[in-house]
């Protein structure tokens, strides 16, 4: 069954992104991972950005924090939101909660490869990119026929203008009044009185971009 197939058979999930997300990971365990000798952990799933570095990587499509980040001690993942297609989303859900039952011990080493071989996600020699391979593809898909599609909508983040102005910080070195202008603007001061302490003490102090 082709995944436009799929999408035509099955019915928009009526709920939140995350309880999708909870429900799916709810399915994975029963059908994957404890078939497989696994239990997932507690954790908790939004769609969300990345963090740190990750964020910056455009191929990342999901995030497992280690349970000593979380002041409840539990794993968090985070499914980007530029994600869409429910066959893909639970995929990556999955590649993400071996790394919630590894606690990201392993990063995506031997103890890591070992778990995604266990339940049907590739052993390809870049596991970074580890997802589902024929049988476990065919498992989701059964998943998302059950509880339907993923509620969302890709956010297409490239569709994003630059901002080309460029702003210049000008402050008072005796008080904390500052501003930040335009170049021509501070080109076009006919003084550099202080508007906050009356002292012609402004000066061109830092170049800010926003």
């Amino acid at each position: 069954m082709t995944i436009q197939n799929l999408m035509i058979e099955s019915k928009l999930f009526k709920g939140t992104r995350e309880e999708y997300l909870q429900k799916a990971k709810e399915e994975l365990n029963a059908r994957v991972f404890k078939q497989a000798g696994y239990e997932i952990p507690d954790v908790k799933i939004s769609c969300s950005w990345a963090l740190g570095t990750a964020v910056k990587n455009k191929k990342t499509l999901g995030q497992c924090v280690p349970r000593s980040w979380s002041k409840a001690n539990i794993n968090e993942i985070m499914i980007v939101p530029t994600v869409d297609d429910s066959v893909e989303v639970i995929d990556t859900l999955a590649h993400e909660l071996v790394h919630a039952i590894d606690d990201c011990e392993s990063g995506h080493g031997a103890g890591f490869k070992k778990i995604c071989m266990a339940v049907g996600l590739n052993g390809a020699s870049k596991m970074t990119q580890a997802c589902a391979g024929d049988e476990l593809k065919a498992t989701i898909k059964d998943i998302v026929k059950d509880i339907g599609l993923y509620p969302h909508n890709e956010l297409k983040i490239n569709q994003r203008k630059k901002q080309t102005t460029r702003m210049l910080k000008v402050s008072c070195t005796e008080c904390d009044f500052s501003y930040r202008t335009s170049r021509k603007n501070i080109g076009n001061m006919a003084n550099h009185i202080c508007n906050g302490c009356g002292e012609e003490t402004l000066i061109e102090e830092t170049e800010m971009s926003f």
